[in-house]
């Protein structure tokens, strides 16, 4: 396949399903064949926009096409499995958003599923492909820092996100939506497994808005080989931030540290009559003369390059399982207020 247009189908065209509808359109090596939403309104309009030919409404007629090779599922958190596992048992190779799924059990039924079937399953935790980490991942890999230590990640996202930007924020958590991300980092910094997790939260200025979940969670995640993470992770920011998402960190070793400033950067201020005072992005997507950059994307052509080369990802099922493993242990370090041992 490696000369052959890899064929993919889409599966939810929101927000970040925009972003994997830009990566493939980009992408010369593949043929984007059919796009699936439940909101006809919306999908008409990504189709329109992104020039795809074929739409359909219900996914098992997408997974029913003889002319797919792959999917990406970007379905909200809580609806992975029942499509995860359709695509697998339809011959699809796999690239589903992070988190894995919200339950240990969701996981194990898809990993099943995958190895019955013999697909490639890749969950998208596209911040191992952001340069910050990648670069601060090779300096540990290569004993530069010495062992790691503790990391802390304040990963924060604005009230916008929960409660206008996702359609379903009141039906997830800010800990399936951020965490996730936070918690995979630093077992891949650490290259160990979670062994103890202890988490608080509390929910007061969203649940009296009418959004049943919870404003914020502090995590400590102790792992095997000693580590300690420290996560932390809101949806209620003020609006009135440049950006909707907030994202710092510090990594702490042996024989070095490291300050990562993530998304609060200032290497581009931009003060114009349409949007006012923003401060984009500049490693996140962007669009270098008509060519897609950045690590919000890469991962998706990453996805795609491997199928195509009959090579396995990196990131493997267990890594989506792990995860999701770590999440849960939050949530219920969180309702029972005592630590939860994995």
């Amino acid at each position: 396949m490696a000369d052959a247009k890899l064929r993919v189908g889409l599966i939810g065209t929101g927000v970040w399903g925009e972003t994997h509808l830009k990566a493939y359109t980009y992408d010369p090596g593949v043929d984007l064949v059919c796009i699936c939403d439940k909101n006809e309104q919306l999908l008409a309009e990504r189709a329109e926009e992104y020039g795809v030919a074929n739409t359909v409404s219900d996914y098992g007629e997408l997974l029913d096409r003889s002319d797919i090779d792959a999917v990406s599922v970007v379905t909200p958190d809580f609806l992975h499995k029942e499509i995860v596992i359709a695509a697998a048992r339809a011959g699809k190779h796999v690239l589903v958003e992070k988190p894995m799924a919200t339950s240990v059990a969701d996981c194990e039924e898809m990993l099943a599923a995958v190895e019955e079937a013999g697909i490639t399953l890749m969950i998208d935790f596209h911040n191992r492909f952001n340069p910050i980490f990648t670069q601060l991942k090779e300096k540990v890999d290569a004993g530069d820092m010495g062992d790691p230590l503790m990391i802390t990640l304040r990963l924060n996202d604005t009230y916008y996100v929960p409660t206008q930007m996702l359609s379903w924020g009141g039906q997830s958590t800010v800990a399936w939506f951020l965490a996730s991300h936070a918690a995979d980092l630093a077992r891949w910094f650490f290259n160990s497994e979670v062994k103890r997790v202890y988490s608080v939260s509390r929910s007061t200025l969203l649940r009296a808005h009418g959004f049943d979940t919870p404003d914020f969670f502090h995590s400590i995640l102790e792992y095997e080989n000693g580590a300690v993470a420290h996560i932390e992770n809101c949806w209620i920011m003020s609006e009135a931030m440049n950006a909707v998402c907030d994202f710092r960190g510090e990594l702490i070793c042996s024989d070095g540290t490291a300050i990562m400033n993530v998304i609060a950067n200032r290497a581009l201020e931009v003060y114009d009559g349409v949007q006012g005072a923003s401060m984009p992005n500049p490693v996140a997507m962007f669009d270098i003369h008509g060519e897609l950059r950045g690590f919000a994307v890469e991962s998706i052509r990453y996805f795609a390059r491997c199928i195509r080369e009959g090579r396995e990802p990196f990131i493997k099922p267990i890594d989506g399982l792990r995860n999701t493993e770590a999440v849960v242990a939050i949530h219920e370090s969180a309702q029972s207020g005592q630590p939860v041992e994995l």
